[in-house]
């Protein structure tokens, strides 16, 4: 994996190629991106609604809404195996992070003790290669200094791919799907835990993972999230596009 990313860096050098388009750019673009593409992303932050799981979520929020080019940017990594834009969706998870505490007028260590990146399940891992959301927690943790524990969750079961099932199905086929692994369970008790995903659509996965880390002693539960899709109950922070 790591010549892999060698070679991917060789031939998308990082900073020459807009990460969504691949258009050429210069150095200086926010994000690697070029005009086009900043310009039709969401930026806002969202506060993700967790009224219908009382207690569950100390609090929840995703970075950018679900659309074309945000797709783009985590797809690419996601599907098309490029690791050089996991360090790129990092920054823009701390930015949109930070941006909340301080809004909010604390920052209190970004409130985790423990970054717990979502499990992808054995067939994932095996197809990939690699757990995209760990490559991002591992960029997320450099930036902010957060310990990352990467195997903190498992997966118990495979299950079958959630994006053509409804919000029911979604739930069902996640149902008692993670449990904390013992070899773990010392990072977690008592402790803060900021729980990691790429998207956040109906929330299954979020809350299973969440349900497996209150029942592994955890002390409190945030959640973190790239992209979070529109068919929600969403709160919109004012958040404003990042300078180009």
């Amino acid at each position: 994996m790591i010549i892999k990313e060698m070679i991917a860096d060789l031939v998308f050098p990082q900073g020459l190629y807009c990460n969504c388009c691949g258009k050429y750019i210069d150095k200086n673009r926010t994000y690697g991106l070029c005009d086009h593409c900043i310009r039709h992303m969401n930026f806002n932050v969202t506060k993700l609604s967790v009224s219908e799981t009382p207690q569950l979520f100390d609090g929840a929020i995703a970075a950018m809404g679900y659309g074309t080019y945000e797709r783009r940017l985590i797809f690419s990594l996601k599907y098309d195996g490029r690791t050089y834009v996991a360090p790129v969706i990092a920054q823009i998870l701390y930015d949109a992070l930070l941006k909340v505490l301080k809004e909010e007028g604390s920052c209190q260590h970004l409130l985790a003790d423990v970054v717990v990146p979502v499990p992808v399940s054995r067939k994932r891992l095996r197809e990939r290669g690699f757990n995209q959301t760990e490559k991002i927690a591992k960029h997320f943790c450099k930036r902010s200094g957060i310990k990352m524990t990467p195997n903190a969750l498992l997966r118990t079961k495979d299950t079958v791919a959630q994006r053509a099932l409804s919000a029911f199905e979604r739930q069902q086929n996640m149902r008692g799907v993670f449990s904390v692994n013992p070899k773990s369970r010392h990072c977690i008790e008592g402790k803060s835990v900021l729980l990691l995903d790429d998207i956040y659509t109906t929330g299954a996965t979020a809350k299973e993972c969440c349900q497996a880390l209150r029942k592994g002693g955890a002390s409190k539960v945030y959640f973190l999230s790239l992209l979070a899709a529109e068919n929600r109950h969403h709160e919109f922070c004012a958040c404003n596009m990042p300078n180009k």
